[in-house]
């Protein structure tokens, strides 16, 4: 039985990572509407490069499949001597696959939660490879710790911009679930002025849930764990 047959998702999230999502969502019976919302590319490459040969950082942190891609477009990881912690498990899976051996994993798949929660010592430094878009919650909590925190945005994130042909054409559609997978799909998604009738919606996580709420947009559900497993689980228990 296909728990998700006559069912149409719209998946938002950036061409290059959205294959995955829609292929398991199909196999589940769902019709899927791809509407990328979002871009990523690589920023501050030579930057990078010199603070990872000039530093040896006691851990490195990756809070997203992204970081790990643009991060390791650059550097080695054959000179990877640092802890490795990761948030969530994709990440971690992405790490494993170029072989590196993962310390630390939040309970949740948060920044935050992995830096509450990650065994660290008083003067311990941490490199975070992240988004231009990034928030400093994680940051602060570790220098409350009394660790040494170092960012660099090593990648951003661009609004895809969409005819209103293209729009016309998805709003005239009967959609049942919206999938957001981050904050950026949001603020990108209120910009193009779509407007939501009796779609639910669906986040991956606690911060994709809260960007809804700014933007005035009702949550229906938002996804544990903080994956699009978690999210694919979350629409399947709506409709049981």
């Amino acid at each position: 039985m296909l728990p998700l047959k006559n069912k149409t998702v719209l998946v938002t999230r950036s061409e290059n990572q959205a294959s995955e999502f829609i292929l398991k969502l199909e196999k589940l019976g769902a019709t899927t509407i791809a509407l990328p919302l979002i871009t990523t590319s690589a920023i501050n490459q030579t930057e990078l490069l010199q603070k990872v040969s000039n530093n040896n950082f006691n851990w490195i942190v990756f809070t997203s499949p992204n970081a790990v891609k643009f991060f390791f477009e650059t550097i080695s990881a054959k000179n990877i001597t640092s802890k490795i912690a990761a948030v969530g498990s994709k990440t971690k899976e992405d790490l494993e696959a170029i072989g590196l051996t993962i310390d630390f994993i939040p309970t949740q798949f948060s920044a935050k939660q992995l830096a509450i929660e990650i065994p660290t010592e008083k003067g311990e430094t941490f490199f975070i490879p992240r988004s231009n878009l990034a928030k400093n919650d994680a940051v602060a909590i570790l220098e409350n710790r009394k660790c040494k925190i170092e960012t660099l945005a090593i990648y951003e994130n661009t609004s895809v911009n969409h005819s209103k042909e293209e729009l016309i054409t998805i709003s005239n559609q009967l959609i049942d679930f919206i999938t957001f997978t981050s904050g950026s799909t949001i603020k990108a998604f209120t910009q193009l002025g779509i407007e939501i009738a009796n779609e639910k919606v669906i986040c991956i996580g606690p911060e994709t849930e809260k960007a809804a709420i700014q933007n005035n947009i009702k949550v229906t559900a938002t996804a544990n764990p903080h994956t699009i497993d978690g999210m694919i689980e979350a629409i399947k228990k709506i409709l049981h």
